[in-house]
């Protein structure tokens, strides 16, 4: 306990202090759109957005710099970057929380950008590209589609309608969003909603179907509607050339003008500002729309995923090496080849081969998903740390138990594995603590573990310092109970370590014991 303390305060005191620095530009300050003509410019852009393709249009000279909205601003305000080019109205509901020592200029981007909903073209729904365009059609004639977003993007007023439960859906859609897109997807509290999420239920009215939303990364719902794993994408999605060979589009739901956000200057740098400043960021990542409930939902899930994955892991691990200690060259062969094949990979490219290819078109929930790549990857580990352990045990213990006439069967549960657990509980336990830290990607594949649940709350608060630090303290935490439980498990498996009741256990020291 006192090592997590120590590590929270140090975190504390090496975040907070940057916190105070004043972030002065009194020459440079970008002014107008013509300035960003010039070579060596940097521009933040989305990746694969439109706004890409606008910048490298308008500004050819400029240094391209791929980061999404909650970590441009930070970036621009610090002078990583010296412009960022996005979404007009997301960008004027971000700058209207506070975020300081950056400004919206008045200009924006030459061309309008084309939003619609994307379409998976492997889709189980027959027609579904016919069945959404008249039902744009229809809701454009009534006024509805305009009354949405005069609504949600002009007068942002977030606020869902009931729509009534469809008793017998005659389907199920599934829509992919990014949940991170205010006021287009986003989370209030615990709910998700916004223009595209009120777009997905009045489309679900209109089939008569059953709606199941799935969040994921910009970076990965192309893939996702690619492969089938959504049907549609609803997520203020971008139009562009590259996008359109993937995927087919609807018609346009709107178009939209970007717009450009830069230094404003210098912030107010004062104590009393600098704690106004860490009181605010606190109430909004924790306290307004009670965002708290989020992270408490996505430690759950992290901790579903860690340990479902350990106690898997080690035992498919162990049954494994049971299987090949007896040199079966057959089995030894694929257990080899697969552990060079899982080890020699990223992570979160073996659970993105998994999702979007081995399992596509399955729709096998994201959870699952991640405890079958992470069991592969922890069972692995498991069967090189027995490999190493048991080679460690003289080949004398064998001899030796051989000629007491003890059975192969006890010989290895009763003397071999025994002692030669001590010598790889450490690396066991730093095994689990590598699992929960790659964790961390699994929102890859529309899981809303921890790391998934901070980039919602900064795509809400654009204030990095607090959901962070929470999750930083999170990991740090359940690290230090995981290798508690590990501590505590390596005590009773090591007689080293017990003392003299451990060394003496059974033995009778006097006639009266």
């Amino acid at each position: 306990m006192r090592k997590i303390l120590s590590y929270i305060l140090l975190m504390f005191t090496l975040v907070l202090m940057p916190m105070h620095i004043v972030y002065a530009y009194d020459t440079g300050l970008i002014t107008s759109k013509d300035q960003l003509k010039s070579p060596g410019v940097k521009i933040g852009v989305g990746v694969g957005s439109s706004s890409m393709l606008l910048v490298e249009k308008e500004f050819p000279n400029a240094e391209l710099v791929y980061i999404e909205l909650n970590e441009a601003l930070p970036a621009l305000a610090q002078g990583k970057i010296d412009a960022f080019v996005y979404d007009y109205r997301q960008l004027q509901i971000a700058l209207a929380t506070g975020v300081e020592g950056v400004k919206l200029l008045d200009e924006t981007m030459d061309e309008e950008v084309h939003i619609a909903v994307g379409l998976s073209p492997v889709t189980e729904i027959d027609g579904l590209k016919e069945k959404i365009d008249t039902f744009i059609d229809v809701i454009r004639a009534d006024g509805t589609l305009d009354d949405m977003y005069d609504r949600w993007v002009i007068k942002n007023d977030f606020e869902i309608p009931d729509f009534p439960e469809i008793k017998n859906p005659k389907m199920k859609l599934i829509v992919g969003t990014s949940g991170i897109a205010t006021p287009y997807t986003f989370y209030q509290g615990a709910e998700l909603c916004g223009y595209d999420i009120e777009l997905a239920e009045r489309f679900a009215q209109y089939l008569d179907a059953d709606l199941e939303f799935k969040v994921y990364d910009y970076g990965a719902i192309i893939n996702a509607a690619a492969s089938g794993d959504v049907d549609c994408i609803m997520a203020n999605l971008n139009v562009t050339p590259e996008r359109a060979q993937a995927l087919p589009f609807s018609q346009d739901l709107y178009t939209e003008k970007a717009g450009i956000v830069v230094r404003s200057g210098v912030s107010d740098s004062s104590i009393g500002a600098f704690f106004s400043r860490v009181v605010t960021s606190f109430e909004k990542t924790f306290i307004r729309e009670n965002r708290w409930t989020l992270f408490v939902r996505g430690v759950i899930t992290t901790i579903i995923i860690t340990v479902s994955s350990v106690i898997l892991g080690t035992v498919s691990g162990f049954f494994v090496y049971l299987l090949c200690r007896k040199g079966n060259k057959v089995a030894n062969n694929i257990t080899n080849g697969a552990m060079r094949l899982i080890q020699g990979m990223p992570v979160v490219v073996l659970l993105m081969i998994l999702y979007y290819i081995i399992f596509a078109g399955l729709h096998i929930n994201g959870i699952i998903v991640s405890v079958i790549g992470f069991t592969l990857t922890f069972a692995a580990a498991v069967i090189g740390l027995l490999r190493i352990g048991v080679g460690a045990v003289d080949n004398g213990q064998y001899e030796a138990a051989y000629s007491l006439g003890y059975s192969d069967h006890k010989i290895f549960f009763k003397i071999i594995l025994p002692q030669a657990l001590p010598h790889v509980i450490g690396a066991y336990k730093g095994e689990i603590v590598g699992l929960i830290k790659a964790t961390a990607v699994v929102g890859y594949i529309a899981v809303q573990d921890l790391t998934k649940i901070g980039d919602i709350i900064r795509s809400r608060t654009y204030d990095a310092f607090f959901p962070l630090i929470a999750i930083a303290i999170i990991y740090f935490g359940l690290e230090a109970l995981l290798g508690d439980v590990i501590d505590k498990m390596e005590i009773n498996i090591d007689f080293k370590k017990k003392g003299q009741s451990g060394y003496l256990k059974g033995v009778k020291l006097n006639d009266k014991d």
